[in-house]
């Protein structure tokens, strides 16, 4: 079973502690009535679309747009809400201003704090839309601090974003999915502590009111987006003892959703975009059993040979294959750079029969080196320094040496095999994560726990980069602020049944993937699959078609997980399942069909950080019919789909948005939006609206 380490608990309790400390008011501090106005006077800074209004004394700000208005604003009015910084339970925030120097695009403020402590607040537009917020304490602490800012919500805001999971309750929802979650995150608290398996990400949101906000940290953090106070939203983090600075943060004005993902992929990256064959269909099994059988005149693996075999003979299209852990010697399969010659013999043999085929080959990696034995990469690792603090297993991506060493491991095996990828797992599990755990480069791993799987993305990246240019893909099942640069998404260990499998079916995982892909487009990972079927293997045969049908027209269609996911052996009766082969068959050859209309669509958002799969908020920004919406979003710009999720449904309601649609079923229907529409969606089929006018799978609809 795969635990988060008590010692994470345990760091994660001390900031929630903390977080309880950081909303105080300082000894000295008289209450404020919550409706008074700002009492100090006011310095203005523009770019050509927009302006950033200072309250100087006490520190605050407020953003507007001229064709806009008001954006968003701190709450300021003679509390430390705008600002503050904790070192046990009282806040200390700016008191007093002592100088400002103030040009059209930037403002740098000096205060004395309710501490007696040197503060510098340094203000600028970075773009015509991206206002830095840089704020540094002078005078240094000897202890830890946490520091935070507070912002107005108002009625009928939401905000997007934050994490790939449905919920940021870490109780195991992957092991038991809720019928909870949507697009608003409002009314959550949200710890920022990249957390298994669920484990993307970002210390960014967006707003309805038009504005994105991006705290420029690694450290633990969280969001309070209304729970506690309705009308407000709170950001806290911790920083380190001597750290500078304490606190930094982006503000990006959009007001729609793809300018606010264009400002915040130019400061944490342009998202990593795979070569045209990465977007086909991926096919692999948890873990291959140790049993032989022939194919090609060789003695393969058993179920790589049953895979091959059924989808040459039942015509389905190919295109990349992935085996799993355990894939080398050793108890945990992962001591070495080398195939196990029992589980897989003839690896070779086993290689040139993908390729012959027109695979693209692909396999399991982890942050891990063990093994005692000579020649396994834990004596390595142990004799080199390579480990992290406190553990023999994660590696110290921090090492110069150790990456070094790591990333020559990676760029060799890669060349020997003719290897085109990696599904990077873990990294979001038992990493050291405390106060104390001291990596080779002096940060802890209180400030490394966040960015580990970003560090190890970028080892297998810069690897495959030397042995492959372009032409490779990486895939992960965590991530942070940064990822994006690196490696395409993974939903992790979303289930098809309860628990680790061996319980009743359910098609809530399937409702939470279809609401993680949309929570991830707002998060700047435009390319994200899930493990279609559920990780643990379904157990009704509904779920299985509607998340076939629904990981088409994701940015992955990735069928596997432990168990069987395949047709001609179903968990489910028929084992062998005609209607569910020709299923199969029809929804990964449309996702094949549908890469030369999405691929250019990618490629672009390489460029600028916009979704390939766009709730539809993000075009219709102004229809309160789609602000929370969940259920329907555009498979790039011209694609309306409306997943399946419920066991048994044969109908469902569909909202076409404004404009003229063709039902894909029905080509000569013509759908002129907004309408809710009420539709059959026999097990074969899941709505799909094609916008009037636009070019794609061979025609002009």
């Amino acid at each position: 079973m795969r635990r988060p380490s008590m010692l994470l608990l345990a760091a994660f309790l001390s900031l929630l502690i903390c977080a309880a400390g950081c909303y105080g008011r300082h000894d000295d501090e008289q209450p404020v009535d919550d409706d008074a106005s700002p009492n100090g006077d006011t310095i203005t800074i523009s770019s050509s679309v927009a302006h950033l209004t200072i309250w100087r004394q006490p520190f605050g700000w407020k953003l507007w747009s001229d064709d806009r208005g008001d954006v968003t604003e701190t709450l300021n009015y003679g509390t430390a809400a705008a600002y503050w910084y904790t070192r046990t339970i009282n806040s200390e925030y700016p008191q007093t201003l002592l100088s400002q120097t103030v040009t059209a695009k930037s403002a740098e403020l000096h205060y004395l704090t309710t501490d007696d402590r040197k503060l510098k607040v340094v203000v600028q537009f970075t773009t015509d839309r991206a206002v830095k917020f840089t704020f540094s304490l002078e005078d240094q602490y000897d202890s830890w601090l946490s520091s935070g800012l507070s912002l107005h919500l108002v009625d009928g805001e939401a905000i997007y974003g934050l994490t790939e999971r449905i919920n940021a309750n870490h109780d195991a929802s992957e092991l038991y999915p809720k019928a909870i979650g949507g697009l608003d995150r409002r009314g959550e608290y949200i710890p920022m502590i990249v957390i298994f398996s669920i484990a993307f990400y970002t210390p960014f949101y967006q707003s309805s009111q038009g504005y994105g906000l991006y705290v420029d940290s690694t450290f633990f953090g969280l969001f309070d987006v209304g729970m506690f106070q309705a009308d407000r939203l709170r950001m806290n983090f911790n920083v380190a003892p001597k750290h500078d600075p304490t606190l930094q943060y982006y503000v990006f004005y959009g007001p729609d959703p793809d300018t606010i993902l264009n400002e915040y992929t130019a400061v944490t990256g342009r998202p990593f975009i795979p070569p045209e064959w990465g977007f086909k269909h991926w096919r692999w099994r948890d873990e291959c059993t140790p049993q032989p059988a022939e194919l090609d005149g060789h003695e393969i693996n058993a179920d790589v040979a049953d895979d091959l075999s059924h989808y040459d003979s039942l015509n389905f299209p190919h295109g990349n294959y992935q085996i799993d852990r355990p894939w080398t010697p050793g108890t945990e399969g992962f001591e070495e750079f080398a195939f196990d010659p029992v589980r897989f013999p003839n690896s070779t043999d086993m290689l040139n029969s993908f390729y012959s085929r027109g695979y693209h080959f692909l396999i399991w990696a982890g942050p891990w080196a063990i093994g005692t034995d000579a020649g396994q990469l834990g004596l390595e690792a142990q004799q080199g320094g390579y480990w992290a603090p406190n553990t023999t297993r994660y590696i110290d991506f921090t090492n110069p040496a150790a990456l070094a060493w790591w990333e020559k491991h990676i760029a060799e095996f890669a060349t020997a095999t003719n290897l085109a990828g990696w599904k990077l797992d873990r990294g979001d599990e038992d990493n050291p994560s405390t106060w104390w755990d001291i990596y080779w480069d002096g940060r802890s791993g209180a400030e490394i726990r966040n960015i580990y799987p970003v560090i190890y993305q970028k080892s297998f990246f810069d690897a495959m980069r030397k042995v492959r240019g372009n032409d490779f893909v990486l895939v992960s099942r965590s991530g942070f602020a940064g990822s994006q640069q690196y490696t395409i998404a993974n939903d992790g260990d979303v289930r098809g049944a309860l628990g680790f499998g061996a319980n009743q079916g359910i098609d809530l995982g399937l409702r939470s993937a279809i609401i993680s892909q949309l929570h991830m487009a707002f998060m700047g990972f435009p390319i994200w699959g899930s493990n279609t079927g559920g990780y643990q293997e379904f157990r009704q045969r509904d779920v299985f078609a509607r998340w076939l049908e629904f990981s088409a027209f994701s940015g992955t269609m990735d069928i596997g997980g432990t168990g069987n996911h395949a047709p001609w052996n179903m968990p489910t009766d028929p084992n062998y399942d005609p209607e569910m082969i020709d299923i199969y068959r029809t929804y990964t050859t449309m996702h094949h069909d549908l890469i030369s209309y999405i691929y250019p669509y990618a490629q672009s958002s390489g460029q600028n950080g916009h979704a390939i799969v766009r709730p539809l908020y993000f075009d219709y920004m102004d229809d309160p019919a789609v602000k929370n919406m969940w259920d329907e979003y555009f498979y790039g710009p011209d694609i309306l789909v409306a997943p399946v999720w419920k066991n048994g449904a044969r109908d469902r309601i569909v909202y076409v948005p404004k404009g003229e649609f063709a039902d894909y079923w029905n080509p000569t229907q013509t759908i002129a939006g907004p309408i809710w529409l009420h539709v059959d969606v026999p097990l074969d089929r899941i709505p799909i609206y094609i916008r009037k006018g636009a070019t794609l799978l061979g025609k002009t609809w």
